[in-house]
């Protein structure tokens, strides 16, 4: 399979594939990427066999679609949530307000994200790593203004992701899990002001 095969095949889902990742969403939610067959998909979505290889080839191409679909909705909301924002503590808290107000929506597929091992094969991973780097990219072209003003530290590259949504990511993974009584909306503050302190040049100026 070529990068850009593996590129097209991530492209936003017709209404037909719409109905095939949202029914695959559920099986694999219900009973496990690994115990899921293309025939438990085809029987909850009622298409046809060729249709589903029609359009995505093997289970693996199913979960690659509904991973790349989940990952832009997700990303979506992110960017929205910092775009609305006026300072740069705004668009921090923007960020992780999204991210929590996405993962009590979206549970479901914000497990199936966090199952990122099991749900992407080899094959996919490529195309994977690109979208999700683009769309960091974007987030990091909103917060760029504020680290020209002095406002937000320079890190390397690779520690801005983990500094930003690391403990959001691990709170949302305990959460989904049953493993944490702490409500998402009231966690919001705390993991905000937490990004903010691991961002900020000085956490204490207003901004």
């Amino acid at each position: 399979m070529t990068a850009l095969a593996t590129a097209a095949e991530l492209e936003a889902p017709t209404d037909r594939k719409s109905t095939i990742l949202n029914t695959a969403l559920a099986v694999f939610s219900e009973k496990g990427i690994e115990a899921t067959t293309i025939d438990d998909i085809r029987q909850r979505s009622q298409a046809s066999v060729g249709s589903i290889y029609h359009h995505f080839g093997t289970k693996e191409g199913i979960a690659a679609a509904l991973f790349a679909r989940g990952i832009d909705d997700y990303w979506a909301q992110l960017i929205a949530g910092a775009e609305s924002q006026a300072s740069a503590e705004g668009m921090i808290r923007g960020l992780i307000e999204a991210h929590i107000n996405w993962i009590i929506s979206k549970p479901d597929l914000a497990r199936f994200l966090f199952s990122r091992r099991q749900a992407v094969s080899p094959a996919y991973e490529q195309a994977i790593r690109l979208r999700t780097a683009d769309h960091f990219k974007t987030v990091f072209n909103l917060l760029k203004p504020w680290f020209k003003q002095g406002l937000l530290r320079r890190l390397p590259a690779d520690l801005y992701g983990p500094a930003l949504m690391g403990p959001a990511q691990e709170y949302s993974r305990q959460w989904l899990s049953g493993r944490s009584e702490t409500d998402p909306r009231a966690a919001i503050k705390e993991l905000s002001l937490i990004a903010w302190r691991s961002l900020a040049a000085d956490p204490d100026s207003p901004t």
